[in-house]
C-alpha cells in the first residue's frame, strides 16, 4: 500500500519511436475518437491485462473497425503507455488530507495506494508490466514512486523532531515501507489471496495493518488506540510475558 509535468507525459506518449506524428488527428472529431479509443483500451487493460490485449479487443470495445485503430495509434504499446501515463496523473492528483499526527503520515498515503489497487487491480498490474518493457515509461513510473516515497520520508522527519533520523535514513525507511505495501496489497488485490482476503477485507484494513507495523518499528511504541480497529491486538504486543513456568517444590 504519490503532479506529473506535461513534459514528462509527452515523453511517454512519444514511444515507441515508430510513431508517426503526421498520423495524429488534428480535428476535434479526430481527438474525440482518439480519446474514445484510449477509454476502450483502459477498459480492456483493466479486464484482461496488457499481454493478453489485442487490437480487435480495443476496436470492439470502442465500436470501430480494427483497421481504424492504426490511424490513431501505431500499436498497442503506444496506446497503453498513454493510458497508464494518464492513470498515474490521476493517482498523483488524488487529494491527501493533512496528517493530524505521526500515524497519519504513514497511514494516509498507504490508504490512497490501497484504494488504487482495490479499484484498479488490472491497471496496477499493467503498470509493472509496461515499466519492465518500456524504458521511457519506467522512468515515469520511478518518478511517481519517488515522489510518493519522498513525501512519506519528509513527513517522518517532520513528525519525529526528537529522533536522530537523517533524511537519507528516513528515505530508506520509506522505501522499505513502499516495498512492503506493494507486496501485501498486490497479493490481496491482484493475486487475490483468499487467506489474506478473509482477514483484510477493505483498503482501510490493509492500510491500518501496514501502518501499525511501521509505526511500531519506527517509533518503538504502539499506535494511538483511537487509530486502530482491525489491529487492536497490537496493543498487547511487546508487553512482558507472565512467568507461567511451574515453580520447583521445596524440599
Amino acid at each position: 500500500m504519490v503532479t506529473r509535468s506535461t513534459k514528462a507525459k509527452k515523453q511517454i506518449t512519444a514511444v515507441p519511436a515508430a510513431h508517426d506524428p503526421a498520423l495524429e488527428p488534428v480535428s476535434a472529431r479526430g481527438q474525440k475518437r482518439r480519446e474514445q479509443i484510449k477509454i476502450a483500451a483502459r477498459q480492456v487493460l483493466e479486464r484482461t491485462g496488457y499481454h493478453a490485449m489485442k487490437v480487435t479487443d480495443v476496436a470492439t470495445e470502442s465500436g470501430i473497425a480494427a483497421g481504424l485503430f492504426y490511424h490513431y495509434f501505431p500499436d498497442l504499446q503506444t496506446v497503453t503507455c498513454e493510458v497508464l501515463a494518464d492513470f498515474l496523473e490521476e493517482l498523483s492528483a488524488t487529494p491527501h488530507p493533512e496528517p493530524e499526527d505521526r500515524f497519519d503520515v504513514i497511514y494516509i498515503p498507504t490508504l490512497v495506494w490501497a484504494k488504487a489497487y482495490e479499484e484498479h487491480p488490472g491497471l496496477m498490474r499493467c503498470l509493472v508490466q509496461i515499466a519492465d518493457e518500456v524504458p521511457e515509461f519506467r522512468a515515469l513510473w520511478n518518478k511517481h514512486n519517488s515522489a510518493w516515497t519522498a513525501r512519506i520520508a519528509k513527513g517522518i522527519v517532520r513528525r519525529f523532531p526528537d529522533g536522530t533520523l537523517s533524511e537519507n535514513f528516513s528515505l530508506s525507511i520509506a522505501y522499505a515501507l513502499g516495498s512492503m505495501v506493494d507486496g501485501l496489497i498486490n497479493e490481496i488485490y491482484v493475486h487475490r489471496n483468499s487467506d489474506l482476503r478473509k482477514v483484510i477485507k477493505t483498503p482501510k484494513d490493509a492500510a491500518e495493518l501496514l501502518s501499525s507495523i511501521w509505526y511500531r518499528a519506527l517509533y518503538l511504541e504502539n499506535p494511538p488506540p483511537s487509530k486502530l480497529t482491525l489491529t487492536a491486538p497490537l496493543h498487547t504486543m511487546g508487553k512482558p510475558v507472565p512467568d507461567v513456568a511451574p515453580k520447583s517444590k521445596a524440599k
